[in-house]
């Protein structure tokens, strides 16, 4: 009806004692898919976590059971996190990319780069702590429009930015180009089959040409070392 080229299989917060019945179900799906000419793939969050979260995968049966395996290498500080911080550093993710290709070959994993960005909010007087997700233009837009101070950090791979307003202290990891261009220099890094986002609706033009560069047009992790391993200056 749609003409669409395959089907990603997104089921999260499962009961571990789910797991065999949900990988057996991807199983059957799958050939029913293949008749209809579709790429399957399958999200797994990353190794290490609580059982509704993480251990409820078999990362490494549903792997052999798919065509590809979307690894959501992001949310390392989630919305409600008792801690502010990036949505998902570099160290995080590559660590994570390790822990998972221990189970899933690389040929079939498709890193999980997100698009969005959160603003930590640190009430003081009332010691609390929130967040809201921005996509990429309206996280800069808070940075001009606030003259936060902006720092790259090469742990993170990214931009950092502080600005205090109104009694709030405010702080943001940038999930921009720039983040996008560190993160998708590990596809080459470990011969990856590629990357998946979410969201793309959260992208800017600039990201879009950061994952053409890097995955059609650079052709190994030397040669992006060599010409692009160094971010933009901060807008």
């Amino acid at each position: 009806l749609y003409n669409l080229d395959g089907i990603n299989l997104d089921f999260e917060n499962m009961y571990k004692k789910d797991r065999d019945a949900y990988t057996q179900f991807v199983r059957e799906f799958y050939p029913l898919a293949k008749e209809q000419g579709l790429i399957v793939s399958v999200d797994v969050t990353v190794p290490d976590g609580s059982d509704t979260w993480s251990k409820c995968y078999d990362r490494k049966a549903l792997s052999e059971s798919v065509d590809y395996v979307c690894l959501m290498t992001y949310d390392q500080h989630w919305a409600s996190s008792p801690k502010a911080g990036s949505t998902a550093e570099l160290a995080w993710v590559e660590e994570n990319l390790n822990k998972t290709l221990r189970e899933v070959p690389n040929n079939k994993l498709l890193l999980g780069v997100p698009l969005y960005t959160r603003l930590w909010a640190y009430n003081t007087s009332e010691n609390k702590l929130s967040s809201r997700a921005l996509n990429i233009s309206s996280a800069w837009r808070e940075i001009e429009e606030n003259e936060a101070v902006t720092a790259w950090n090469d742990v993170s791979g990214q931009y950092e930015a502080w600005f205090d307003k109104d009694g709030i202290k405010y702080q943001l990891w940038i999930e921009d180009e720039n983040a996008v261009n560190m993160k998708t220099s590990l596809i080459h890094k470990y011969d990856l089959a590629g990357a998946c986002v979410w969201a793309a609706n959260f992208a800017d033009e600039r990201v879009f040409n950061i994952f053409e560069r890097n995955l059609k047009q650079v052709g190994s992790y030397d040669e992006w070392q060599m010409y692009y391993n160094q971010p933009e200056k901060a807008k």
